[in-house]
């Protein structure tokens, strides 16, 4: 769970928690607010704590005078050696009739 994700998790958590006035049979809105509040905060904790992990391997490595393991921005990670081929579709042949 990203960032953005987590603040719209929390967002939807807080319209049900405190925006809805519905009172549905066998189930709490308010509850359920709450519920996806905690999830959404837990998941933008991870996030940020995955993101801070992330920047000090990037720094570290560049400190050191290593190329860094990751890219930051990307995440595709290609061997910049490997030769660059493109895949070969077998389309019908649409000029001819079915």
């Amino acid at each position: 769970m990203g960032i953005m994700v987590s603040l719209v998790f929390f967002a939807v958590g807080a319209i049900f928690t405190f925006a809805i006035r519905a009172e549905p049979s066998g189930i709490s809105l308010v509850a359920v607010g709450v519920i996806i509040m905690l999830v959404s905060v837990a998941g933008f904790a991870a996030s940020f704590y995955r993101d801070l992990w992330r920047r000090r391997i990037f720094e570290e490595s560049i400190e050191q005078g290593a190329t860094p393991p990751l890219s930051l921005d990307d995440d595709i990670v290609v061997e910049p050696t490997a030769p660059i081929v493109a895949p070969v579709h077998d389309y019908p042949n649409l000029t001819e009739p079915l």
